[in-house]
Parts: structure tokens; C-alpha cells; sequence
């Protein structure tokens, strides 16, 4: 496992925890909050076109994927 993706599974589990700690917080919203900032992060430095793409090949991986294989991002190298 990548040291990316230890920081991202680190960062959810806080994030899941917070909303354990904190009655008042609604998960569901926290995520949809989260996924907002991400994709404004990534408008940062990508194209809408991009973005578009990474997120129906995620979702279409996702409804194929009948295995419990990972979804795997590579740094290109």
C-alpha cells in the first residue's frame, strides 16, 4: 500500500470517528462536503473533462467489479 493511500485511509477513519464523537455531526453530509472540497482541490490543477472521466471510470469499475479487488491509483511512474 502506498504512503498516499495510508494518509487517505488515515484521514477517513478520523473522519468516521468524528462523526462517532460527535452526535450533532451527520456522516452522510460530511462525505458530501468532503467529495465537494476534493473535486474543488482537483479543479485546482485538472480539467472538468478530467475530473468527469476519473469519476465514471471509478463508477463504472465499481458496478464491474464482482471480485473485492481494490481500486488502484497510480502515480504514473
Amino acid at each position: 500500500m502506498s504512503g498516499e493511500q495510508q494518509v487517505i485511509d488515515s484521514l477517513l477513519q478520523q473522519l468516521d470517528q468524528a462523526a462517532i464523537n460527535n452526535n450533532k455531526v451527520n456522516k452522510g453530509y460530511l462525505e458530501d462536503i468532503l467529495f465537494t472540497q476534493i473535486l474543488s482541490r482537483l479543479a485546482e490543477r485538472r480539467t472538468q473533462k478530467d475530473i468527469l472521466h476519473q469519476v465514471q471510470y471509478h463508477l463504472n469499475f465499481e458496478q464491474r467489479n464482482i471480485s473485492e479487488d481494490e481500486f488502484v491509483v497510480t502515480r504514473g511512474c
